[in-house]
């Protein structure tokens, strides 16, 4: 659907901007006739100013015969008869117009251009005194020329102009559908995830109760088995919270309820929370690194993206390893860092840890359950309240992930969670 509408909207794009230089060129073409025309009647102003009307007044015809110029005069008097000009005055049998030849002995200059033995002229008609008026006519060649050479530098321009149009409009048009195709690549990926997410429970659930429903059985076994649909549909519930907040995550920071809460008392918990899988697996726990640090945030959903860090924390541990907690403050800005063992990650997995639905080398392995959804929206949650979260392996192993949080910053956060989703 995106790559037809693009493809359609490259075309409309093009075809606009093609118009409209076009237009530009069209424009420009008229602006450069009128300004070459104006030039002309400047310079043929100039010329019968300066070297033909002191000869005229003075009755100097013999010297004006003489002249040799590249425009035609001639001279008529009132019976509108030629009774001098230029050099071959007699060869120009241009007819005159009449009346532009009566509004010059009225005193008013005209102008024509007209066509003679195949050739164009700029024509002028001056009033010079009350027995005569002159006829000046300038070949236009050079201004043809001057035109001719900008049709063919437009027409050498525009395969070249349409060329680069295209590109450019592609260009933008995929910038500007980005988030748009962005979305609909999110929605069909959220579609087909949400659909394998709840196959799995789902079929679970149905399971469960078809082989309960084939025969007698007692009540511990129904219980049991009220139990395990119970905990399916917790799990269906849990995930069904994920993918609401996970369908906004793209579109607007959460909304938030603000209160004052010390963190400390709440790493601590959830250490203590999974304290029968750290004990299982042998797992050492350091949190010398934790102080007293009260914040204002969403005391709930901190909780809740503190909890994923943590029970992948614990999750992704191998066998006697180490998590290490640590909390501070400076000045307003607060830093939680937990670290754990884990087993090497590529720098390209790395890139992806963050993406919705994306399940390493290390989980699909050691088949730990998960929807890949922790990080993305612990980050959904940081972001909402204007901080960040990364991610980083070092070179001994060691997986470290970094809460930052000013609440300072709190008031940006829709700014923050926009530019990041742009990234």
């Amino acid at each position: 659907m995106i790559k037809p509408t693009q493809k359609k909207l490259t075309l409309i794009f093009t075809t606009i901007i093609v118009i409209f230089n076009a237009l530009v060129m069209v424009v420009s073409f008229t602006a450069l006739n009128r300004n070459l025309i104006k030039s002309l009647k400047n310079h043929l102003n100039h010329d019968v100013r300066d070297e033909y009307l002191q000869y005229v007044i003075s009755g100097d015809f013999k010297t004006l015969e003489d002249m040799r110029e590249h425009e035609f005069f001639q001279v008529f008097n009132k019976d509108r008869q030629i009774v001098s000009g230029t050099n071959k005055f007699q060869d120009f049998n241009l007819p005159f117009n009449k009346d532009l030849l009566d509004k010059a002995f009225s005193g008013k200059q005209e102008y024509e251009t007209v066509k003679y033995n195949g050739e164009r002229y700029l024509v002028s008609y001056i009033p010079v005194d009350s027995r005569y008026i002159g006829r000046v006519a300038m070949p236009l060649t050079a201004m043809i020329e001057y035109e001719r050479n900008f049709i063919n530098l437009a027409l050498l321009m525009l395969p070249i102009m349409l060329i680069v149009t295209f590109i450019v409009s592609r260009y933008l048009v995929n910038q500007a559908m980005k988030p748009i195709a962005d979305v609909f690549k999110f929605q069909e990926n959220f579609s087909s995830n949400v659909t394998h997410e709840l196959r799995s429970p789902l079929a679970s659930l149905k399971g469960n109760l078809e082989v309960t429903l084939r025969k007698e059985r007692g009540a511990d076994e129904y219980k049991e088995t009220l139990r395990l649909g119970l905990r399916e549909v917790d799990r269906i519930i849990g995930m069904i919270n994920d993918l609401y907040m996970l369908a906004s995550s793209k579109f607007r920071p959460l909304d938030l309820v603000m209160k004052e809460t010390n963190l400390k008392p709440v790493i601590e918990e959830m250490l203590e929370s999974h304290k029968a899988d750290i004990s299982s697996k042998n797992i050492a726990v350091d949190t010398s690194g934790l102080t007293d640090v009260v914040c204002s945030c969403d005391d709930t959903l901190m909780r809740r993206a503190f909890e994923n860090i943590v029970d992948n924390a614990v999750k992704y541990t191998p066998k006697g390893g180490i998590i290490k907690a640590s909390l501070s403050k400076a000045g307003e800005r607060l830093s939680l860092t937990i670290s754990n063992s884990c087993e090497y990650m590529s720098r390209e997995e790395l890139k992806n840890y963050f993406e919705p639905f994306f399940r390493g080398a290390i989980a699909l392995n050691s088949r730990v359950e998960g929807k890949g959804l922790g990080l993305y929206l612990s980050r959904y949650i940081v972001r909402s309240h204007g901080g960040d979260i990364t991610l980083k392996v070092t070179d001994d192993n060691m997986c470290t992930v970094e809460i930052t949080y000013e609440p300072s910053s709190f008031k940006f956060r829709k700014l923050n969670l926009l530019l990041h989703l742009k990234m």
